[in-house]
């Protein structure tokens, strides 16, 4: 639905997407055939039709081709697979009659909507030259040039990133890298194996380091993070008062973590919390925080490099942007106005909406702030209704509210941004249920039938768009005349049940002999960066600020403590530290130890094979395979050509038998095969010496374990692969 109702928008005249995508949603075509003959019944106002479905450019599904054939062409749906495949010359030169011969500055670059499953969303028209003008401003700031690296942690979508992570870097010669998973592990890995010199990122970013840091100077005791505490308090105190910046010297094994170039750390998307600001400063890095929205392209506002720490400022316009504060009151508060070359031309095929943002050139952000003597902007509230979170994701009320208000249990609700402490705003509601409903229903029934439908719908959403806090009322939501929703109002008295319920429940559950539990509350302690005493096994792990990137940190910690999650889908069904004891397995301490004494003893008896020996049977081994494949089977083999001469891949095929190895690497040709290792279960082909000394030097079998970690399976595969060879794979 999110999909049709941007392409109704945007009028799209064909879709590219990537292959997961693409395969995640089998009945789009169907969908958006359905999308055209309502156009065509309907045209009033449709004006897409400009460029029919073959304008010189070829669909290669076959299912798009059948219904192009019933008469009602769907609309193209390309993977980028298809889109960079150049079948022939002269197809490429069709595509390339589509493109305009001149592109102007004021020209349409991009549109980017801001608003998701219901209603209609608005889509921002950023031009050409809101861009260009963008990297000119960025650049003049941050100085990048060829010598720099910048490390890319958000998606290209994310416009924070496209301008300042991607655009920027790209004009200035900068190295730009980019991390397949983005887990601190992943982090930690790409700093140090690469040349990073500045970092882009959400406030959740920096919180996943600052917790990844702080949670290594416990690991040294007590004592060691209250010193480590003090030094950051005084390095703070020093770089702002003076010229000096001991951190790099004081914290240099974490600042040879982050590769030991680090100029910058640059933050958007919503408020970074202080607290990490600080720390992070302290610990001698120069944090930049920024202020700016979609319709900005997006920055406004950064803080300019230096030595001293601007607390709760986001810095000052970029050149050639001016801000100023509309009415402000008696404070200097009122709502921030902006404008310059990067403002959006406006909203598609919405005039109201755009009249009601742009005045005279002039953006109305919808924030409100306070500008300082020195010309440094200070955002302390917003006047618009949406949720920001610690990731920089927007989440809209009113669509979250159709989402989870379908209940005829649900009278009415509400849904709020609850401030936190990580700088962002957590999705809460506050729900009236509709006792009268079923009257056959006690009360308390009802309750646990609202919670339950909220649990289902949950289930079905993104994270960042599912409800964290959710509270029942009785009492009627606070109304204006006019029966608006009062929603700071909505704010305060959620606030006070949550308070209220924290105060009811905040028990340890568990007594000291039950080892298990304290084991998972220290993990949980550590990962969230919180005293053991704060964790309790009835606190929801959202409350306790886990986000998407947490969780990921967090089944690493628990892999890492010799824990094993049951099952990797899980993770996504917890609630609580309590489920969250159910759903991991903790393996036995003598086990761990034991096994590897095993494996010691296993190698002081493993069978050598001289060299001569080993050439002369790898011989033997692929003249019999030849001769049983060819003359004995009658293998027949085709499409060869499809093989990949010029990189290494990943071969995934079906298993039926033994012979499935040789047949898979005889198809791929000699020379290939020989760069070709498959993996194999450690404890079937491996588990004695006699398997062993078969398979290490006649074959190109490595062993794998079928249980335990699977993140270290998949690294030693992903170290394969990085060496150049080649990986068959039976999944």
């Amino acid at each position: 639905d999110e999909i049709i109702n941007f392409v109704r928008a945007g009028e799209a005249s064909a879709i590219v997407l990537s292959r997961k995508l693409f395969d995640e949603n089998p009945n789009l075509t169907e969908k958006l055939k359905e999308l055209r003959q309502t156009e065509r019944q309907h045209p009033a106002g449709n004006e897409r039709g400009k460029r029919s479905h073959d304008d010189g450019v070829e669909d290669s599904s076959a299912k798009r081709k059948s219904q192009q054939d019933a008469g009602v062409p769907s609309i193209p749906v390309w993977t980028f697979e298809d889109v960079f495949e150049m079948k022939s010359e002269a197809e490429e030169a069709k595509r390339m009659a589509l493109l305009p011969e001149k592109i102007l500055a004021n020209s349409v670059a991009s549109l980017i909507f801001t608003s998701g499953t219901t209603g209609t969303p608005k889509a921002v028209m950023l031009s050409h030259k809101n861009f260009t003008s963008m990297v000119s401003m960025l650049s003049s700031v941050l100085e990048m040039d060829i010598t720099d690296g910048v490390l890319s942690v958000l998606p290209m979508h994310h416009t924070f990133e496209f301008s300042a992570g991607f655009l920027t870097p790209f004009a200035n010669g900068t190295q730009i890298t980019y991390l397949d998973e983005l887990s601190s592990e992943e982090l930690s890995r790409a700093i140090e194996n690469n040349h990073v010199t500045g970092m882009v990122g959400v406030p959740a970013l920096w919180e996943m380091l600052h917790r990844r840091i702080k949670s290594r100077l416990r690991e040294r005791g007590d004592w060691f993070a209250d010193l480590a505490d003090n030094i950051i308090e005084f390095n703070v105190w020093l770089r702002d008062n003076t010229p000096f910046n001991f951190g790099p010297i004081v914290f240099f094994p974490i600042h040879k973590g982050m590769g030991g170039r680090m100029r910058y750390l640059i933050s958007g998307g919503s408020a970074l919390s202080e607290k990490v600001q600080k720390d992070l400063h302290g610990l001698g890095f120069t944090v930049l925080e920024g202020y700016g929205l979609t319709e900005s392209s997006p920055v406004l506002t950064v803080a300019r490099p230096g030595n001293k720490l601007l607390r709760g400022s986001v810095g000052k316009p970029l050149p050639g942007v001016e801000v100023k504060i509309n009415e402000p009151d008696e404070k200097g508060v009122g709502e921030v106005f902006a404008r310059g070359q990067n403002v959006m031309v406006g909203y598609f095929n919405n005039e109201a909406a755009t009249e009601a943002v742009l005045h005279d050139r002039w953006l109305k952000t919808g924030d409100l702030g306070r500008i300082d003597e020195d010309g440094n902007l200070f955002i302390v509230g917003r006047s618009k209704d949406v949720i920001i979170d610690s990731n920089g994701k927007n989440i809209y009320p009113d669509e979250v509210e159709d989402l989870y208000g379908v209940s005829p249990l649900i009278k009415e609700l509400s849904v709020v941004g609850l401030p936190d402490a990580d700088g962002g705003e957590k999705v809460a509601v506050l729900v009236v249920p509709d006792y009268e409903h079923d009257i056959s229903l006690a009360r308390g029934e009802v309750n646990k039938k609202v919670e339950e439908h909220f649990r289902q719908i949950s289930a079905t959403l993104p994270f960042f768009k599912r409800v964290k806090i959710l509270h029942l009322t009785p009492f009627e939501l606070p109304r204006t005349a006019t029966r608006k929703v009062k929603r700071l109002e909505v704010i305060e008295m959620v606030q006070t049940l949550e308070q209220n319920s924290k105060d009811k429940t905040k028990v340890v559950a568990e007594t000291k002999s039950d080892d298990t539990a304290v084991w998972v509350r220290k993990i949980v302690a550590s990962v969230s960066n919180r005293a053991l005493s704060e964790i309790a096994l009835e606190d929801k792990l959202t409350d306790l600020g886990f986000d998407s990137l947490m969780f990921v940190e967090l089944q690493a910690a628990v892999e890492d403590a010799g824990g094993k999650i049951i099952s990797p889908d899980t993770l996504n069904e917890v609630e609580t530290v309590r489920e969250l004891l159910t759903a991991v397995q903790r393996v036995d301490k003598r086990k761990r130890i034991e096994e590897p004494k095993a494996e010691e003893k296993n190698e002081e008896d493993e069978i050598f094979v001289p060299s001569i020996l080993r050439t002369v049977g790898n011989s033997i081994v692929d003249f019999a395979q030849e001769k049983l494949y060819e003359n004995v089977l009658n293998t027949k083999i085709e499409g060869e050509s499809n093989v990949p001469q010029h990189t290494n891949f990943i071969v995934a095929s079906n298993h039926t038998s033994h012979l499935d190895m040789g047949l898979v690497k005889r198809a791929l040709g000699k020379d290939v095969a020989e760069q070709t290792v498959a993996v194999a279960a450690a404890d079937y082909w491996f588990d004695t010496k006699y398997k062993r000394a078969y398979m290490n030097n006649f074959t190109t079998l490595i062993p794998i374990e079928r249980t335990g970690s699977l993140r270290q399976s998949l690294r030693h595969v992903t170290e394969i692969l990085k060496e150049g060879y080649n990986t068959l794979i039976f999944p």
